[in-house]
């Protein structure tokens, strides 16, 4: 039976099983640029560009979620999610055409963003939603050290196709969930109450989806390569897999602790060590790197990037008061993940290789949490 919404630990945590599977491939990214440049003998800008156009459909889906995420029953959204994305992954694997799996991988977003969709508005209808988030994290962080443990020999033994379908065999695994998954989501009073009232944070509330939309350019930008970047120092493509495995670990153990900490010590001190962590982590691999090094930047820059995406989308959904602006929220991550690739891809030179994408993305990160840090002190002075 279909319940209705419960924001309940065990409720939550249904929830939080199918949050990972929408964002799954654009995460994995670094593994897959990596196969469609080893095994389809993709250009690093043809890969960064499928790279894109996927986080482009998750885009599309997410601003089109604005419509109907109140409108239609969550369970029904969900299910025809996981069957559309299981069928674009399973159709991939049979194709190595760039052209074609370009197309693909976009309808493969756009069915992944509307999974996600449902699952970020369930997060932010919680009472925590930062706790929410936080929990929503450490899942995804278990599911993709799995992934990325798989990912090497996956590759070497069938190429990129491989995880295509691991990635459709994920989706697949929800369905059971869809028994207990809420059909909608929490009314909001002070929606009810306003009516058709402006939002009194609007503007606060669009700066914070601009500067995700800098962040996720950020970490995108950088993470799309960061399998490169390792090739590039010299390191054996199994202390890369591990690393970025790895990586997955402190991604959990920076997932709970923003769930334990939740709002108890504000957004704007977390918020702040995020930036100072992950340009450390940044700096790192800027020039001459050894494998420890790229260890603890991987590690860093994942754990800390769990953090800020939790404490970010905690700031909007406290802000968001008709439910509405959080969903936007994952379109402009997406646009952000999509336009990170890209552009970073553009930027690699013979001369200093990947040096260019390290100082961009370190330029973006400072744009970003400051204007974060911005929106967290408006509200605190204007109440």
């Amino acid at each position: 039976m279909n319940r209705g919404f419960d924001d309940g630990l065990a409720a939550t945590l249904l929830v939080c099983v199918v949050y990972p599977v929408g964002p799954a491939a654009t995460i994995l990214m670094p593994m897959i640029v990596g196969g469609l440049i080893d095994g389809y003998g993709y250009s690093e800008q043809q890969a960064g560009n499928i790279a894109a156009l996927e986080g482009l459909g998750l885009v599309v889906a997410s601003f089109a979620a604005t419509v109907w995420i109140r409108r239609v029953s969550w369970v029904r959204a969900v299910l025809a999610g996981i069957l559309a994305y299981a069928t674009l992954n399973v159709v991939s694997t049979t194709v190595a055409d760039y052209t074609s799996l370009l197309a693909l991988r976009f309808l493969a977003g756009i069915a992944g963003g509307n999974l996600f969709a449902v699952t970020v508005a369930a997060l932010g209808d919680n009472r925590a939603p930062d706790r929410a988030f936080g929990l929503a994290q450490a899942v995804q962080g278990a599911m993709m050290l799995a992934a990325f443990l798989a990912a090497p020999a996956l590759l070497a033994r069938w190429q990129v196709g491989a995880l295509y379908l691991m990635l459709a065999l994920a989706a697949l695994a929800m369905l059971p969930v869809l028994l207990r998954f809420p059909a909608a989501g929490r009314l909001r009073a002070q929606a009810v109450a306003g009516g058709a009232a402006v939002e009194p944070h609007t503007a606060l509330i669009w700066l914070g989806l601009g500067a995700s939309v800098l962040y996720f350019i950020s970490v995108f930008g950088f993470w799309g390569f960061a399998e490169r970047i390792g090739q590039a120092a010299g390191l054996p493509a199994a202390t890369i897999g591990l690393a970025l495995g790895v990586s997955q670990v402190t991604a959990i153990a920076g997932a709970l602790t923003a769930a334990a900490a939740s709002d108890r010590y504000g957004r704007y001190g977390p918020l702040l060590l995020v930036w100072l962590g992950q340009s450390a982590a940044l700096w790192l691999v800027a020039g001459s790197f050894d494998a420890t090094a790229y260890f603890v930047s991987t590690g860093l820059f994942q754990a800390l990037f769990i953090v800020a995406v939790s404490y970010q989308m905690g700031a909007i959904a406290a802000l968001d008061l008709r439910g509405r602006f959080l969903v936007m929220m994952t379109a402009a991550q997406g646009l952000g993940a999509a336009i990170g690739p890209a552009v970073a891809a553009t930027l690699i030179g013979e001369a200093d290789g990947y040096g260019r994408i390290i100082v961009l993305a370190a330029a973006l990160l400072a744009a970003s949490t400051l204007a974060f840090l911005f929106i967290l002190r408006r509200p605190a002075e204007t109440a």
